[in-house]
């Protein structure tokens, strides 16, 4: 499996600088950020997330969209010149989107499908700064190998699939792992593409 070994450092800004402020419930992109060097808040968003996407808005376009409706609803919260980071992650298989599992049965329908074959792994990422705004889709394209029996109850069991996006995270079984990373950012498959995010941040903050 391709790994992410660059470590993509922290932006090192002046004791005067703005607060950063991770708009986001998921564990896994704070770790990310953590493990990255950042300092920052985390604030949830409140909206209800959409159950479903317009047909106007392309699936490439719709993460993106997620992540702008929890930047901006965080933003309000906080002094105008802090730096609020959004993130959404989508799986698409076959030209359709892939949710969250809500039940065991439902994680098991979205692993069955997905055993086997090649999806894309898409996040929206925002950067806003009053009003200033960046906004980015990354993609990475990831394969899945064909789940035993056994394997897939064993993952079932362990509820690991709980609140990811196609009912898996990359990180989960690394000592036999089932996800290859075929193209893209491996951190971007997490949820959060780190490479991108420096870069946004880092023209936000000049």
């Amino acid at each position: 499996m391709e790994k992410n070994s660059k470590r993509h450092g922290p932006i090192k800004p002046a004791a005067a600088s703005p607060e950063l402020i991770l708009a986001s419930a998921s564990p896994r992109r704070a770790e990310l950020m953590r493990q990255a060097g950042y300092r920052f808040h985390v604030a949830k968003s409140t909206l209800h997330e959409p159950a479903r996407r317009p047909k106007s808005v392309p699936i490439r376009v719709w993460p993106v969209c997620l992540a702008l409706r929890k930047a901006q609803s965080v933003a309000k919260l906080w002094p105008s010149n802090s730096i609020i980071i959004g993130a959404d992650t989508i799986v698409v298989h076959d030209g359709r989107i892939i949710n969250k599992a809500a039940t065991r049965h439902h994680a098991e329908t979205i692993l069955r499908s997905l055993s086997g074959t090649t999806h894309e792994v898409i996040t929206g990422l925002v950067v806003l700064r009053g009003n200033e705004c960046q906004m980015e889709s990354m993609v990475s394209i990831c394969r899945m190998k064909r789940l035993s029996e056994h394997q897939l109850q064993m993952y079932l069991t362990s509820n690991l699939w709980r609140g990811k996006a196609g009912a898996y995270g990359i990180q989960d079984s690394p000592e036999d792992p089932f996800v290859e990373l075929i193209s893209g950012e491996h951190s971007n498959v997490m949820g959060l593409p780190l490479a991108a995010l420096q870069t946004m941040l880092q023209t936000t903050i000049g």
